[in-house]
Formats: structure tokens, C-alpha cells, sequence
């Protein structure tokens, strides 16, 4: 989440009877987190001696073995055959995707390296990310952000929407902070089930399960109406554009009525100092992109503070750094649409930068794509589901191992030391890049590539573009799959993990989810359970066409029936969702899926 922390090199820890280990401490100074860090940020210096980290190039050789090689042999033999695809297929045929976990600097050398080959297909992030980030960008309003951790402190009225708190555990302090100094301060909270932010919510707002984004329609709905917004200048089309829908289908889609939410939307609108936050985790809600556009919409008419919150730890950075050299918004391709193109052979090499396709995205498809590449090569720091199918994989550096900037949820950008020497022959992205652009141009100057025209159903960025239409469309293609859905179905809905981050790629292999996560374990409403005939420890069987998972049970008393969470960091949750491109965000539409429960007999299948 870009949390500050401090690594104390050998000698010189806090703590006294290991004086040869590096040790953390507590950034108190730290913008974002004050000194407090959650379980994944207190194991994060794991990473930096974890046994299973790469420490030398390696690359697949006839047999299909992944050989430790020199650097030099590995550069040699990429840049080899990466120009040979080039040559022959033309710069369209390599993408290069970018995982938040990059620095500034690295996003931007590996930018202006696909500039140099011409390259049009460069991307970053978590589809959860993408569909947070991209959601308020497509909404083009202007709103104020806030941008220090004293703005949410000194509120007087919040709204959270989604599970902020586990996503964001350094959030935890500031929110509860504003929520108790003063007992006339509102936290509202929206979200389809219970989570560990709902606790706090009063008002707490609870939706249709996945309603998430019919229930912010309506919130600003109840705004316009209300009079709110008056020097907005999109006001009145906004207004039209839910007009046209009407307020009584919004009601219906959010199972909330207005009255249930004109409080809250009142406090936000006439409070002082009063703040939006938002957060995406991994389908859990329907059309993510929407809730954050009309989430950012909502705080401009309310004069509210917005704090969307991404689970990659520089997923703003990196997504600055890219669009600042005019990716992924050329004519390239974003990274969803890499992996479709490479099941047609339009594309046929991917360089990926500390990201796993195949653990950050729904489906099998991803799995498929890279098995199509006649060139895969995975830059990363600890095995995963990309590397083990990657023909070169090269050790990377993780924070504290390298220089250079992250920018944080608020905007501030901050600055990397060097508190440890990376393990073995681990290097840094600039260093990768930089060798292959020796390699590969022998130190031609940069020159710009003329700026091709927009590509259709890129994202507008006026007024909402599209918005209210997407809006219409979705909520009537949702009523329909509602009221013609199989009796005995179960929505699945992702669920925040506080023991992972994001994909769970790096944080799986961290030794807190395994003491407090030792198994993924599936919600199920007591009464679903007791129809199912299984407990708290049983296993289940979720089923979605092509895929299956078997997870421990976990009963909740206030789950509503036929809905179950699971983990989204969980790669077999991942492979339950289907695939499908969102044509204005060219990005993956999270979606929730139907899926089949049953129960598992004789412990493990």
C-alpha cells in the first residue's frame, strides 16, 4: 500500500541478541502509515532473504529444464531472440507488463525502452486496480483528493465503500480516529455482506449483495435531487442520465431506498472536511469501474475529500509513469488484450516485470496465452505460476534493495534507500533494461515515434462519457440474469484477505497467511450450510463452468442466502470468474459469477 518502514542494516537493529540479521522498524514520520504497519507490511522483510528467492538468471533449455545461467548468457539469447520476433513480426507482435510493485524510474525506463523498439503494447497492474483507477478516470470530474492522512482524521463524516479497512489496515487509526473523537461524527458504510469495515459503519448501508455500484447511482441520484452540486457543470446531464434510468430501478438493483440514504448523503454534502473512500478488491461487487466513477462523481457534488485506495504497492506511480509516455492509450494493446492476441499468434513475446498473469487474472485464459508465446520471460523476485512457464526468468530486487520513487495512495511520492544488498546475482529492472537496450540498439538515441490516432473505445474524458449509458445496460442485463437465474445457484463474491495483498503472488509466500490463513475457507449463510448438511471446518465444492475449488466452511449468521465469499488472493477463487474485456476500459470486467456448492464427503477430494 506504500507504507513507509525502516531496514536497519546488520548492527545496528533495535533489538538485542541478533546483531548479525537486519532488522525493521517504524517509520513514525511515515505519511501514510504513521509508524503502524499491518501483518504483510511487519513480514515484508521476508522478501529479502526468503529461501525460495531467484538469485540467478535461469533459463529453459531442449529439455524444458530451467538452467542457472550467466547474466550475460541470459541477456545474450533474449535480446537474440526477441529482435528475431521483431524483425519478422513487426514491434506489434511484443507487449511488456508491468507489475505495481515497480518504482517510478523502473516504469519509466521500461517505457522508454518499448519506445525506442517502436513497441506499442505496454501495461501495469492488477485488473482490480486498473478497474479503480481507470473507473475514475473515465468519469473526468474534477474532485479534490485527499492527500494527507490529517484530512480523514479531522472529518466529520465518511463514507467507505467495500472492505477499505482490510484492504488498507494503516487506514484502520485515521477512520476510527474521526469516527469516535467526536460522537455526532458518521463512518457510513457500503457494502454487500458483512465485512471487518462494516462493523464500524453508522449508518452502515447494506446493499444487494454486489450492489455496490447500483447503491452509488442512487447516493448521487439523492444528491442531484437534493440540490446538492450546484457549481457542478455536469450537473444536469448527470442528472438526465439517472433520470433516464429512474430512481425506483436504482432502488430496486441497490435494495436500498432512498430515504435509507439521504442522511448520510446530506452529512457529506453540508458537513465540513468530509471524505469518500473506496477500495476494489477482487470481484467483489459488479462493474467495479462504475462504482468508482460515480464514487468520484458523488464526492463532487457532496464537495467531498476521495481516497481510492489500489491494492498494488505503486499502482498509481506506475500507472503516471506509463500514461506520461503515452501507454497504454496509443494504439497498443492493454495487457488483458496481450494475452487475447497471443492466443491468435498476433502477439508472440511478453516481457513480464514482478507481475503473474495467471494468479492476477480470472479464468484460465492467461494459462493458455503464455503457453502460445514463442518468448516468455518473467523478471521476479519468488516463484509463481508465470515463471513456471516463462522460457528465461531473471532474479529481480524487491524495496530496500534499490533506489527510486513509489507514490502512495494520497499522491505523495517517496523516496527508496538502499538498506541491503539483493541476494546473489539479483538486479534491478533499470539494469535489466539497460542491457538489453545495449544489446538491442547499441546506445541509439531516443526518438519519438509519431503519435498514432486514439483507438476505438478508449476511454472518454468528459462529463462521464459513457458512463450513465454503461450504467443503464448493466442494470438491465443484471435484472434479467436475477429474475432468470437457476434456483439453488450461489452468487460468489471475492473477499478481502488482511493475511494477502493483491494476487497473493509475493504474500503467499510470507509466514503470516500461513499461521493465520493455514487454509482458504469459503462464507456460506448458516442456513445454506445447514441446507448443504456441513459445518465450520467442512469442505465445499464451488463449481463455474471449466473450473473448480474445494474450501474449508466458514458459517456467517448475517450472510444472506445463496451468497458465498471467498478469498480473491486465492488462485483457484480466480479461476472460478470468467474472462471478459470491458470494450471502454479494455480492461477485465470483474464481475461476479453463478457457482455451484456442494459438499465435499471424507476430507479432501
Amino acid at each position: 500500500m506504500g507504507c513507509t518502514l525502516l531496514i536497519r542494516s546488520a548492527g545496528h537493529g533495535p533489538y538485542v541478541g541478533e546483531p548479525t540479521l537486519p532488522t525493521l522498524d517504524y517509520d513514525t514520520e511515515g505519511a501514510f502509515n504513521r509508524g503502524s504497519l499491518c501483518g504483510c507490511g511487519n513480514l515484508s522483510l521476508e522478501l529479502c532473504s526468503h529461501p525460495r528467492r531467484f538469485e540467478s538468471p535461469r533459463m529453459r533449455d531442449a529439455a524444458g529444464v530451467l538452467q542457472e545461467v550467466t547474466w550475460s548468457k541470459a541477456l545474450d539469447e533474449i535480446a537474440a531472440r526477441l529482435g528475431a520476433i521483431r524483425r519478422e513480426s513487426g514491434p506489434g507482435s511484443v507487449g511488456l507488463w508491468l507489475a505495481p510493485s515497480l518504482s517510478n524510474e523502473d516504469a519509466e525506463r521500461v517505457a522508454r525502452f518499448a519506445r525506442l523498439l517502436d513497441v506499442p503494447n505496454v501495461d501495469s497492474g492488477l485488473p482490480e486496480d486498473q478497474a479503480l483507477l481507470g473507473g475514475i478516470e473515465r468519469a473526468g470530474v474534477s474532485v479534490e483528493r485527499v492527500e494527507r492522512i490529517e484530512q480523514l482524521a479531522g472529518a466529520t463524516a465518511m463514507l467507505c465503500v467495500g472492505d477499505v479497512l482490510t484492504l488498507a489496515p494503516c487506514l484502520a487509526k485515521p477512520v476510527l480516529d474521526a469516527r469516535y473523537d467526536r460522537r455526532q461524527n458518521l463512518l457510513g458504510t457500503l457494502a454487500g455482506a458483512r465485512s471487518r469495515t462494516t462493523w464500524f459503519g453508522k449508518p452502515d448501508l447494506r446493499c444487494a449483495p454486489g450492489g455496490e455500484t447500483a447503491a452509488l447511482a442512487l447516493m448521487l441520484h439523492v444528491a442531484l435531487l437534493g440540490g446538492h452540486g450546484r457549481g457542478v457543470p455536469w450537473r444536469q446531464s448527470a442528472l438526465d442520465g439517472l433520470d433516464a434510468i429512474g430512481i425506483a430501478t436504482l432502488e430496486r438493483a441497490a435494495a436500498l431506498r432512498r430515504d435509507a440514504v439521504a442522511s448520510l448523503v446530506d452529512a457529506l454534502a453540508e458537513r465540513p472536511g468530509t471524505a469518500i473512500l473506496i477500495g476494489v478488491g477482487f470481484a467483489d461487487r459488479a462493474r467495479p469501474d462504475l462504482a468508482a466513477g460515480l464514487a468520484a462523481m458523488l464526492a463532487a457534488v457532496t464537495d467531498s475529500r476521495l481516497l481510492a485506495v489500489p491494492q498494488g504497492a505503486n499502482a498509481v506511480g506506475v500507472r503516471r509513469a506509463l500514461r506520461a509516455e503515452g501507454y497504454p492509450d496509443r494504439a497498443g494493446l492493454t495487457g488483458p488484450e496481450m494475452l487475447e492476441a497471443a492466443l491468435t499468434g498476433e502477439l508472440r513475446a511478453l516481457l513480464l516485470f514482478g507481475l503473474d498473469p495467471i494468479a492476477a487474472t480470472p479464468g484460465h485464459l492467461a494459462r493458455s496465452a503464455l503457453g502460445r508465446l514463442d518468448l516468455l520471460v518473467a523478471a521476479d523476485v519468488l516463484p509463481n505460476r508465470a515463471t513456471h512457464r516463462a522460457d528465461f526468468v531473471l532474479p529481480a530486487c524487491v524495496a530496500g534493495e534499490k533506489h527510486g520513487h513509489f507514490t502512495n495512495a494520497f499522491g505523495a511520492d517517496l523516496e527508496l534507500g538502499v538498506a541491503l544488498r539483493p541476494p546473489g546475482e539479483a538486479r534491478t529492472e533499470a539494469f535489466l533494461i539497460g542491457e538489453l537496450e545495449r544489446r538491442m540498439l547499441g546506445g541509439a538515441a531516443i526518438r519519438r515515434v509519431p503519435e498514432p490516432e486514439q483507438r476505438p473505445g478508449a476511454l472518454e474524458q468528459k462529463s462521464g462519457g459513457g458512463l450513465f449509458a454503461d450504467l443503464d445496460l448493466f442494470l438491465r442485463l443484471q435484472e434479467r440474469e436475477h429474475t432468470g437465474r437457476e434456483v439453488g445457484t450461489h452468487l460468489l463474491l471475492g473477499r478481502a484477505d488482511p493475511a494477502q495483498s493483491g494476487d497473493g503472488s509475493w504474500t503467499r509466500h510470507l509466514s503470516w497467511p500461513q499461521h493465520d490463513t493455514p487454509r482458504p475457507e469459503v462464507s456460506l449463510a448458516v442456513e445454506d450450510a445447514a441446507e448443504l448438511g456441513v459445518r465450520t471446518g467442512d469442505q465445499v465444492r464451488l463449481r463455474s463452468p471449466g473450473a473448480e475449488v474445494v474450501l474449508a466452511v466458514r458459517t456467517e449468521p448475517r450472510l444472506p442466502r445463496h451468497v458465498v465469499l471467498a478469498p480473491g488472493s486465492e488462485p483457484g477463487v480466480r479461476d472460478l470468474l470468467r474472462w471478459r474485456l470491458d470494450p471502454a476500459l479494455r480492461q477485465i470486467a470483474l464481475d461476479p459469477v453463478r457457482v455451484s456448492v456442494e459438499r465435499v464427503d471424507g476430507g479432501q477430494p
